[in-house]
C-alpha cells in the first residue's frame, strides 16, 4: 500500500510540474524560474518485492531511473530564448508520461493485490490532464514539422528578403552541359 502512496504522490508531483508556468525576469528573457520542485519518486526501502510479480517489480524498480533520466535529458538541453530548445514543451510530455506511467502502475497493483485506489474528487482526473498535455504537444509538434517542410515549387506565404543570387538566375560555361 505505501507503495501506491509513493506513486499517487508521484503523479502529484508530476501534475504540479505540467501545470508550473515558469516566471520570467524582465530585465534577463532569458532568466526564468519554475514554482514547483521537479517530481521525484521515492519507494519504500522496506517493500517485500517478492509477493510482487517480477514483471511488475521490475516496472517499480526502474520508475526513479526513468525520473533521473528524464531530469538528466532536460538538464542537458541548451537552452536559449525565445523557444529555450522547447525545454517547456519536453518537461510537460515527460512529466505527463512519467505520471500516466505511474498511474498504470497504480492501477496495476490496486486490481491484482486488491488494494484499494487513491479517491479523487470528480472533477480532477490525472490520467485525462496528463494525455489531453501529451496530445495537444504532439498535435503541435506536428504542425511545426509540417511547417518546417516546405517542398520545393510550392508556394509559400514567406516574402523573401533578397532577390535570387546571382548564381540562381544566370549560369554560367561551367553549368552548362557540355554536349549541347
Amino acid at each position: 500500500m505505501r507503495t501506491v502512496i509513493a506513486l499517487d504522490d508521484f503523479v502529484g508531483a508530476c501534475q504540479a510540474a505540467v501545470n508550473d508556468t515558469p516566471d520570467f525576469n524582465p530585465a534577463d528573457p532569458g532568466e526564468f524560474v519554475f514554482h514547483t520542485e521537479d517530481p521525484h519518486l521515492v519507494l519504500p526501502r522496506d517493500v517485500d518485492w517478492n509477493i510482487l510479480k517480477p514483471e511488475l517489480v521490475e516496472e517499480l524498480l526502474w520508475m526513479p531511473r526513468r525520473v533521473r533520466n528524464v531530469l538528466d535529458a532536460l538538464d542537458s538541453l541548451d537552452i536559449e530564448p525565445p523557444v529555450f530548445n522547447h525545454l517547456f514543451e519536453r518537461r510537460e510530455e515527460d512529466f505527463s508520461r512519467l505520471g500516466l506511467r505511474a498511474l498504470d502502475l497504480i492501477e496495476m497493483i490496486s486490481s491484482e493485490y486488491d488494494i484499494v485506489k487513491p479517491d479523487r474528487p470528480s472533477y480532477h482526473d490525472p490520467r485525462r490532464d496528463f494525455q489531453e498535455r501529451v496530445d495537444v504537444i504532439l498535435t503541435s509538434r506536428n504542425r511545426r514539422r509540417e511547417v518546417e517542410v516546405i517542398p520545393k515549387g510550392e508556394a509559400s506565404n514567406i516574402t523573401p528578403l533578397f532577390s535570387k543570387s546571382r548564381r540562381e538566375t544566370s549560369q554560367s560555361g561551367l553549368d552548362t552541359d557540355p554536349k549541347v
